[in-house]
């Protein structure tokens, strides 16, 4: 019988972004509180076919060249402290191919925030897209400015829809919140059109205040069982009768951290369908924890 993977680890993807040197000193901090190690990763690009130099000689300039990046990348994450075991490689690519590979057996895999726009991303993908939509672990891409780089007192905002996935980040964002001994604010939201599948008169003659008391029972059966699990955790459960993106990125101001389920759907889909995680990736203000099962 199949057995599942040991996590261990902190993998953060460097790439010299000044995002990528953020998520490494986020993702430093992050270890320090889960007592893991860090393991900073640069994917080498493929050497030209033709050069003025030899294809070994070129590879060699490459491979100093990462080397001079992740002792940059190790110098930002520690900044000075030395309380973290940090593993520095260079691998070879394609970057998401290398990093989902790596979430295998992951704990957590960090990466910066993603330059592609929204729209583009949707369509050609982003290698930020292609990590959080296929990893095989929860995956953190930092965004926000230098006031979130560490992992602090702020509380941890986590998306309910009664869903599988929800219920996956759910439970990590539970997790995060018990570590850092933080408070978890749990969103679920609502609108008219979602409910009835199109909005039109039949939205006059129905009772939202009856439904919005069934809203409410669901949200707290959704956090039932973590509830218990993680007594230590203060839960403020929320209803939004808003579209979720809109309400979890309003709410990423004053958070450290946003949770949300990952469908790990194909581009194609994810533009037809639209994405609740997408659009944190490219609006969120503070780093977004996405989660598959």
């Amino acid at each position: 019988m199949a057995t599942a993977p040991i996590r261990h680890g902190i993998v953060v993807g460097v790439d010299g972004s000044d995002g990528s040197f953020s998520a490494a000193h986020w993702a430093a901090s992050a270890a320090r509180i889960f007592g893991e190690p860090l393991h900073l990763v640069n994917v080498l690009p493929d050497a030209p076919s033709a050069t003025g130099r030899s294809r070994e000689e070129f590879a060699k300039l490459l491979q100093a060249d990462s080397e001079r990046l992740l002792e940059r990348a190790r110098r930002a994450a520690l900044d000075g402290r030395a309380d973290v075991e940090v593993e520095c490689s260079s691998r070879p690519g394609p970057p998401a191919k290398t990093l989902v590979e790596l979430s295998n057996t992951a704990r957590l895999l960090v990466v910066g925030r993603t330059t592609t726009g929204e729209l583009r991303s949707m369509f050609a993908g982003s290698d930020v897209v292609r990590v959080a939509n296929h990893a095989r672990c929860p995956v953190v891409a930092w965004r926000g400015e230098d006031d979130h780089e560490e992992v602090d007192t702020r509380p941890v905002v986590v998306g309910v829809d009664g869903s599988a996935l929800s219920t996956a980040a759910i439970e990590h964002a539970f997790e995060f919140a018990s570590f850092l001994g933080v408070p978890l604010i749990a969103v679920h939201a609502w609108t008219e059109q979602s409910t009835l599948r199109g909005y039109d008169e039949s939205a006059r003659f129905v009772d939202w205040s009856t439904y919005a008391q069934q809203k409410a029972a669901d949200l707290a059966e959704s956090l039932a069982g973590w509830r218990e699990r993680y007594p230590d955790v203060e839960v403020r459960p929320e209803l939004e009768r808003r579209g979720a993106m809109v309400a979890l990125i309003e709410r990423s101001v004053d958070a450290q951290l946003v949770a949300v389920g990952s469908h790990g759907r194909s581009t194609i889909a994810s533009a037809l369908l639209g994405s609740t995680g997408q659009g944190l990736l490219h609006h969120s203000r503070c780093p977004v924890l996405i989660c598959r099962q």
